[in-house]
């Protein structure tokens, strides 16, 4: 189900919505969340030898721990079933949840985490079927993700080249992409560098995807045969022959790149694929 009231909250695609009345009782009213600020940062700080004042690098983001405070309310008789639909859907998982938030403006957003539980006491307030609860969430990565995927085809190229050319009409979508006859632009609408999922359709001989506009290149030592499929995701750095077999030693330059915010122009090319094409898939991303 996805968010359609502002100041919303859902972990997982079918969980409880926190801080709705829509539904009527129980609902929980959500009077603080922590976490959704900038993530800590990870920090060196080292004196400067012989001279005042430190050296600080603070480049890189740790993990977020978010916690969600509020306020259960509930006929008397259904609290304690409420609690244990909470307990469930905020039980412990080996895999990545999606933690759905929805602000005012920007629509829904998520970021993959795994549930650290539901807590609470019983206070004298739970005989009136109201009782404070906090919810515990740790996201591994610290990135907020669009809900929406964007994707893109492009076509081949033939040969290796270097530079891009478009005309001046050359169109595109804002969040998403605008396809040319020689490669694609693609857009991040967020306001920090997100990974993308590339997908190498065969049959093709020493395929190539450039970032036209940051200068970055992978190419890869393979011959693809038709219905044959190279799938590359930068964030794990991985190369995966039609996406099980492990094939990251044909990648020639290890030049790993993220799409930076905004436009950025990709072209794929090939030694020889007149009917291949290169499939792109990314989610915009925000701090």
């Amino acid at each position: 189900m996805a968010l359609t009231e502002d100041l919303t909250f859902q972990l997982g695609s079918s969980g409880v919505i926190l801080n709705t009345d829509s539904f009527g009782l129980p609902f929980v009213d959500v009077s603080n969340v922590s976490g959704l600020d900038n993530a800590p940062f990870r920090e060196t700080i080292r004196d400067h030898e012989g001279a005042d004042g430190s050296f600080i690098d603070a480049e890189f983001e740790k993990g977020r721990e978010i916690v969600i405070t509020g306020t259960i309310y509930a006929s008397v008789g259904a609290v304690e079933t409420y609690l244990d639909r909470l307990k469930s859907n905020f039980g412990p998982n080996n895999s990545l949840q999606q933690f759905f938030v929805r602000a005012p403006g920007v629509g829904n957003r998520f970021l993959y985490v795994k549930s650290q539980g539901c807590q609470y006491d019983w206070q004298v307030n739970r005989r009136y079927g109201e009782m404070p609860v906090l919810f515990k969430l740790f996201a591994e990565d610290p990135r907020l993700y669009d809900e929406n995927l964007t994707t893109a085809n492009l076509p081949f190229v033939a040969g290796s080249s270097t530079g891009f050319g478009f005309n001046l009409g050359f169109s595109f979508g804002f969040g998403g992409s605008g396809v040319g006859s020689d490669g694609a632009f693609v857009n991040n609408a967020g306001n920090r560098p997100t990974p993308v999922e590339f997908t190498i359709n065969g049959p093709c001989n020493t395929p190539v995807i450039r970032d036209e506009t940051y200068g970055h290149v992978l190419t890869f030592n393979i011959i693809l045969a038709t219905g044959e499929t190279l799938v590359v995701n930068t964030q794990y750095k991985t190369v995966r022959l039609n996406g099980t077999v492990n094939r990251r030693d044909t990648l020639v330059n290890p030049d790993w790149f993220f799409l930076q915010p905004g436009q950025t122009f990709l072209r794929y090319t090939a030694l020889t694929g007149a009917t291949s094409s290169l499939d792109v898939r990314f989610r915009s991303a925000w701090r």
